[in-house]
């Protein structure tokens, strides 16, 4: 495709480093996850995963590892990608293509999301081999992909491309649209991967970082499936993904705005992984499933690991039939990443009982600390005093719930999050607890409303702007720390009076309250 030619770090090649230094070592690290797995036509097992700095930021950087004896044991890391300053490279994903060659690929942003982005990729034709030689980075197309690229069969490469719906946090001065326009896109290559093009895309409602994976149906239909905030959306192209039809929400129940993994297996059968909880809303219970009918239906149940926490599954199956996922658990606590291994007879009976049936196989654990911070919380004494008087009626959407804030109190309904702290003031206020990128209501009696959210100098997922331009104001209460003891989630009050009939919506991340009664 046509390169940008307007200036931006986000679009100049990064530094792959073949010799990765101590400062990134498993023990600098105090957060990983987002993993992606490949095996090379002779068995070495390949696994690669995004981390450093203290979460999703400009800091991040792409990780390699391989495994010479079925993941029995791994390597240390064997590759970085990680460009300067404030871009970032995360999403990273791994396809071995028809041609027996490895694709390392990674999305590149300036800091969280620059409105644009970029799918990079290098290459390698020995994939077999520990140390192999790879390509030169190069830039395929805008975009984020974190899913494998799709081989039709009639010898097209369909890459699942995003232009995230979010708002960009990048400095304005770095934020550029694309002119593949917002969606879950579809990028094209004709010639074995040597060029890419866009072709086609769709604007699926309440997606959220997409994430979509491509499927090839039987019939020769395209499907695409994609996270967004009530589980899984879905779409269909009957024209190798140049038009799709009106985005929907897929019949597969899933917990909201999570990332799922679906592929054809050698049989013929479809392999899905998705969280099966309980509650049918917490990240936990990973489980594989079968389909014989191209999705239609779906038979067994192996559950892969049911802790809280666990998420992010991508697989490969190798020659012999078995199945590869991996995943990670506590990006911020354990940071592990997690193998497991099976078979399609061990799906269908939900029993890890074949002999190639493993499960939390550990392929790398970090072990970084986060160094004690000196905390300066504001006191927001030049705000307006806090109103309590009378309080809103809300009528809640779909997925939302009453609870009362405490300390120890479930903030989320699809995160484990719970409260750290909690000023005098705000004993007893109730609050909506509802998944983490959306919560949703309407005012059904005039009065007051809050919202708790970080500030700019916070955290980038901060809501404060677009809360001052509805007319919320801040209050005269403390800052005070929301969650997992970080002063990125140190949050502030806003205030507003507001009329029935008004839509309040939160996107990521705010908590909306009401005063106590």
């Amino acid at each position: 495709m046509e390169q940008p030619t307007d200036a931006d770090p986000a679009m100049e090649a990064p530094p792959v480093i073949l010799d990765p230094g101590p400062e990134y070592a498993d023990e600098t690290r105090i957060f990983q996850g987002i993993p992606g797995i490949e095996r090379a036509p002779n068995g070495r097992l390949w696994a690669t995963w995004y981390g450093g700095g203290p979460g999703e930021g400009p800091h991040n950087f792409v990780m390699l590892a391989t495994s010479g004896d079925d993941g029995e044991t791994w390597s240390g890391l064997k590759l970085v990608v990680d460009p300067p300053n404030l871009v970032r490279a995360f999403d990273p994903c791994l396809w071995v293509d028809p041609l027996g060659r490895m694709w390392l690929f990674w999305a590149q942003a300036v800091q969280l999301w620059d409105g644009r982005a970029g799918v990079w990729a290098i290459v390698t034709e020995n994939p077999g081999e520990e140390t192999p030689q790879w390509s030169e980075p190069r830039r395929l197309s805008d975009g984020i992909m974190m899913n494998k690229p799709l081989a039709l069969s009639n010898g097209e490469w369909l890459l699942p491309a995003a232009i995230w719906s979010n708002k960009p946090s990048a400095p304005e001065e770095y934020v550029h649209g694309s002119a593949d326009g917002s969606g879950s896109n579809v990028i094209a290559s004709t010639d074995l991967g040597a060029t890419w093009s866009y072709r086609g895309g769709v604007d699926i409602p309440e997606r959220r970082c997409d994430e979509h994976m491509l499927v090839e149906r039987r019939d020769g239909a395209l499907w695409m499936l994609v996270r967004t905030t009530y589980g899984i959306g879905e779409s269909f192209s009957h024209d190798q993904g140049r038009t799709w039809s009106q985005g929907r929400q897929s019949w597969i129940p899933h917990v909201p705005a999570a990332r799922f993994f679906i592929r054809r297996l050698a049989s013929g059968n479809l392999l899905l992984v998705k969280h099966s909880p309980p509650d049918g809303r917490t990240r936990s219970h990973l489980t594989a499933y079968l389909s014989e009918d191209d999705g239609r239906t779906w038979e067994g149940g192996l559950l892969l690991d049911d802790r809280s926490g666990v998420s992010y599954p991508d697989g490969t199956q190798g020659e012999d039939g078995t199945i590869y996922v991996i995943y990670d658990f506590a990006r911020h606590a354990e940071k592990q990443i997690l193998m497991a291994t099976f078979t399609e007879a061990d799906v269908l009976s939900r029993e890890a009982a074949s002999e190639r049936a493993r499960l939390r196989v550990l392929v790398n654990q970090a072990t970084g600390q986060r160094e004690p911070e000196v905390l300066r919380l504001a006191t927001n004494a030049d705000a307006a005093p806090l109103t309590r008087e009378p309080a809103a009626r809300l009528a809640l959407d779909a997925g939302q719930e009453w609870a009362t804030l405490a300390v120890g109190e479930k903030l989320f309904t699809n995160r484990e999050y719970t409260l750290d702290d909690l000023p005098e003031e705000l004993a007893g206020t109730r609050f909506v607890r509802g998944p983490i990128e959306r919560t949703a209501a309407t005012v059904e009696a005039d009065g007051v409303v809050w919202v708790l959210t970080p500030r700019p100098e916070r955290n980038d997922d901060t809501l404060e702007l677009a809360l001052l331009r509805q007319g919320f104001e801040r209050a005269r209460v403390r800052e005070f720390i929301l969650f997992r003891a970080s002063p990125a989630n140190a949050v502030t009050l806003f205030q507003k009076r507001c009329s029935a009939g008004e839509r309040i919506e939160l996107g990521m991340w705010g908590v909306l309250a009401l005063p106590a009664e």
